[in-house]
């Protein structure tokens, strides 16, 4: 799916483009186009990434898409950041080797270092580190320090080549290595005066250095990460300057300066909370591996609500963004379209197939898009319900199965020991463990089913369940299934969770009311059903000192589902519970 999509982004720009199409830049032009360059780049230093694509549109109209030129060198790889920012990784990595390919055409080896960079930098993110140390290795060997020719506007340079070459290292665990491009990254940007550069090298070394637990050498390359960064005012570096600080105190056990040091990163979290999403969800993680292992709970939830609401944030401005980006980048082809179009007047029929082509790659781009995020959607569906799943086998068979392993070792002791009675005891509970255990599966399994899906099948297997548990004690049960039931649909959570409540309802009445009757009702009004279960039984005390775990699962359960459970019973009157939940 997502090479169809990268196929119908990509279409456009050939079916579109036209040799020759634009005329010389004039020096109107080219000064508007510089003034394009720089209020793209500034937005896309400040993440507002749609705007950047919508300066990078008007440039566009400005310069030649297909012919090789400096401009079109700058606008591949700028909407190769954009999209790069956006994690829209595969068109990023098309749009790169496009620039690769210009900057050949034009032969320059500035260029090449930039290009090359930038496909190292879309391997990393795809998880393929040896192309992408590949890729890096060529960056170096044509790029050189500034001062660079005023034709060129901001390219990688050798400090942000050696960086990324550290991060793909360490990203495999060659720490030696990453520790060694880091320390030539540092001496690079100090040759240039780079200040975020240089605070940004020592940060690299100091997360290389405390995953060797050197941690002498980690706390004074953070000391001068922290004492860089404030002089620079890149606070979020800073800011992570405070984590990895925390973080070589919390190594020998210094619990107080790596709380004071995370206080501090904190002050400066609040202070300025539109820092580099990804250089704070960095100091929260390292804030809560501080706080989990020295159990401080309060800051740790504190840690994890702070994370969550920077990953919403993120991901909803991402989703925005990234919207923006591709719609815009539509605009941007039909306005290339036009443009070309008004050049070809006398080529009618052409411009008339174009026009039916554009609009034939817009509808297919839409309904790509649409199935695109519909798979997303249902991928995320099944994660959850695979999560689910795995989770009631943990909770309703893990429990179960541990009963059975420990009564199975003290049977095998028994055993040793000639305990023939103590023996039959201990069999006797693993036959029952098992069996429950048993119940329990097929009631997984059953409410996992999709043919099971409407209310009467739930009745049905709940009235079985009522009447075989009841013969035991010779309970008459009174259970009446309406035939209408049979085409109310439950989605499997409420279905699942309506069947454990009653079931743990009836298991309670039978196991310890003494009634003689067990009646239950169920009514559907207006898609909301009604379950009510009563016994004539001995009745208890409704209140939370006498709840036990049976009924505060119950509640926990019609929470779960949106249900609302009432129980109601008295002494010598028998109880009543009763259960509405509406049909989502």
């Amino acid at each position: 799916m997502n090479y169809r999509l990268l196929l119908f982004l990509l279409f456009p720009v050939f079916a579109l483009a036209q040799e020759n199409s634009i005329a010389e830049i004039t020096k109107p032009d080219k000064d508007f186009i510089l003034k394009a360059f720089n209020h793209a780049d500034d937005y896309m230093n400040s993440d507002h990434y749609d705007s950047a694509q919508l300066w990078l549109n008007k440039i566009y109209t400005k310069v030649s898409y297909r012919k090789p030129s400096l401009f079109s060198y700058f606008l591949t790889s700028r909407q190769a950041e954009v999209y790069y920012y956006n994690n829209l990784h595969e068109l990023g990595l098309q749009e790169a080797f496009k620039a690769e390919n210009i900057a050949l055409v034009l032969k320059d080896s500035l260029l090449l270092a930039d290009a090359y960079n930038f496909i190292g930098l879309f391997y990393l993110n795809n998880n393929k580190t040896t192309n992408a140390i590949r890729y890096f290795k060529k960056g170096l060997l044509y790029c050189k320090q500034p001062p660079y020719d005023a034709k060129y506007i901001e390219l990688s340079k050798p400090h942000h080549i050696y960086g990324n070459l550290s991060e793909a290292f360490e990203k495999i665990h060659h720490l030696d290595s990453a520790i060694f491009y880091s320390r030539a990254s540092l001496k690079k940007a100090q040759e240039i005066q780079s200040e975020r550069g240089t605070a940004t090298a020592n940060l690299n070394l100091g997360l290389a250095f405390i995953r060797k637990q050197q941690v002498d050498s980690a706390k004074k390359y953070f000391e001068q990460t922290n004492s860089t960064s404030i002089k620079s005012n890149d606070f979020d570096v800073e800011l992570n300057s405070y984590s990895g600080l925390a973080d070589c105190a919390s190594e020998i056990g210094d619990k107080s300066t790596a709380f004071n040091q995370l206080s501090v990163g904190f002050r400066l979290l609040r202070k300025y909370p539109q820092l580099n999403d990804f250089y704070s969800l960095m100091f929260l993680e390292t804030a809560l591996k501080i706080y989990r292992k020295y159990g401080n709970n309060a800051e740790l939830i504190k840690t994890i609500e702070l994370k969550t609401q920077i990953q919403t944030a993120t991901y909803e401005r991402n989703n925005t963004q990234i919207q923006t980006i591709l719609l815009t980048g539509l605009k941007n082809e039909k306005l290339i379209f036009n443009l070309e179009l008004a050049e070809s007047q006398n080529k009618q029929s052409l411009a008339t197939t174009r026009t039916y082509i554009l609009l034939l790659v817009l509808l297919v781009f839409v309904i790509a898009f649409i199935a695109y995020r519909y798979y997303s959607l249902q991928r995320l569906r099944l994660a959850n319900l695979r999560t689910k799943i795995s989770q009631d086998l943990h909770d309703e068979v893990g429990a179960t199965l541990s009963g059975i392993a420990m009564y199975s070792y003290i049977t095998q002791e028994q055993i040793k020991n000639n305990q023939h009675e103590e023996v039959n005891k201990s069999l006797e509970l693993i036959k029952e463990n098992a069996g429950e255990m048993t119940s329990k599966l097929n009631d997984i399994v059953w409410a996992v089913n999709p043919m099971q899906d409407n209310l009467y099948e739930l009745l049905e297997r709940l009235k079985d369940f009522a009447l075989q548990i009841s013969a035991v004690k010779d309970i008459n049960v009174s259970f009446e299934i309406p035939e209408l039931l049979v085409a109310e649909k439950l989605p499997m959570e409420q279905r699942k969770n309506i069947y454990l409540i009653c079931k743990e309802a009836i298991n309670n009445t039978v196991k310890y009311s003494e009634c003689t009757l067990l009646k239950i009702d169920v009514n559907v009004v207006q898609k909301n059903i009604n379950i009510l279960i009563y016994d004539n039984g001995k009745g208890f005390l409704n209140d939370k000192s006498s709840k036990g775990n049976g009924l505060i699962n119950m509640e926990s359960r019609a929470k779960e589902i949106g249900a609302k459970i009432s129980i109601v019973s008295l002494k010598c009157e028998g109880t009543k519970i009763q259960l509405t939940c509406k049909i989502t």
